[in-house]
């Protein structure tokens, strides 16, 4: 979640070491999770022969990629709500809802794929969000309150997924699947019971109600369903693992490349999924990957292009008429 924070100390020199360490700290740990990722991933494709993944690549069947595509498009539409929620949460009707959903696809189209969400979201959506009027602040606002939507998401789906018990977890998910129900309950009590804030010096963020928090658990929840389906598809029929079995892989693959900072998880992502199927199955397993790379990142990622150039195209010709017109 990108945030926007003034801190304010009595010594300012005190408190800007320690920040530099967590910074460094990050990105140390990011490197490491990403050197060790293509170390492995290095690993595992060089015992493939890539005529297999041709081969398996060949026999996609047509109807599957179609599947993909329309998985991803259902998964970005999610998205795109997130963006019509946290607009009304933060600035109300000052952007109207199609406006706010247009932003929120072009900037998760296009930040899927380049990664460093924080950075490329928020710059994005000011980007967009400032032609409408909207201040630095209430763009922050929104991008908190989007990020909390997706989070959400995530949780609702893992805990889904723990309660219903895969094998993965070897019989001890429904434990913390409960614990993680009743958070989520005591969460939505929480944010009903009177409107909450988050301040961090001079900035605040308005958590939403329990209301909009309840829709944007099921939008994550779709989103998230839609987002796994878009690759499960894809999978060999022989070697996929039961959809429940799948989605804390997913989950996980997806959380890693993340931490990586990778742009979309590139290489940590695939990492993860090839180590979690059997060495026979990692050609199909490549194959489907390559191809949920197309339907999820740059089929999003060429549409939100061209959508955000006739963007500016329009905020030109527009701001140019009323130079004249002045």
């Amino acid at each position: 979640m990108a945030r926007e924070a003034q801190l304010q100390a009595a010594d300012s020199s005190l408190a800007e070491p320690p920040s530099r360490w967590l910074r460094g700290l990050s990105w140390s740990g990011s490197l490491l999770v990403f050197g060790g990722a293509a170390w492995l991933l290095h690993r595992y494709v060089s015992h493939l022969a890539w005529r297999d993944v041709v081969a398996a690549w060949s026999e996609l069947p047509a109807r599957h990629i179609a599947y993909s595509v329309m998985a991803a498009a259902v998964s970005f539409a999610m998205l795109a709500l997130f963006d019509v929620l946290a607009a009304r949460t933060v600035v109300g009707d000052r952007v109207s809802a199609g406006f706010a959903a247009f932003a929120g696809a072009v900037t998760q189209g296009i930040s899927n794929t380049l990664g460093f969400h924080a950075i490329t979201g928020t710059a994005l959506r000011y980007r967009l969000y400032a032609a409408e009027g909207i201040g630095a602040g209430d763009v922050a606002r929104i991008v908190g309150v989007v990020g909390l939507g997706v989070a959400l998401g995530f949780v609702v789906v893992i805990t889904g997924a723990l309660c219903w018990q895969p094998a993965i977890t070897h019989g001890w998910g429904r434990l913390p699947g409960t614990l993680l129900v009743l958070a989520l309950a005591a969460l939505l009590i929480w944010l009903g019971r009177r409107p909450r804030r988050w301040a961090a010096g001079r900035w605040t963020l308005a958590f939403p109600g329990a209301g909009i928090a309840s829709m944007q658990m099921l939008i994550g929840t779709v989103e998230m369903l839609a987002a796994i389906s878009a690759l499960y598809v894809l999978l060999p029929a022989g070697s996929a693992p039961p959809f429940v079995d799948f989605l804390p892989i997913y989950v996980g693959a997806v959380l890693a490349g993340i931490v990586s900072h990778s742009p979309g998880g590139l290489g940590v992502f695939e990492t993860i999924m090839l180590a979690s199927f059997p060495a026979e199955a990692r050609a199909d397993l490549l194959a489907a990957m390559l191809c949920y790379r197309l339907t999820y990142s740059l089929l999003p990622f060429g549409l939100a292009s061209i959508a955000l150039g006739g963007f500016e195209w329009r905020l030109r010709r527009r701001r140019a008429g009323t130079i004249r017109t002045g």
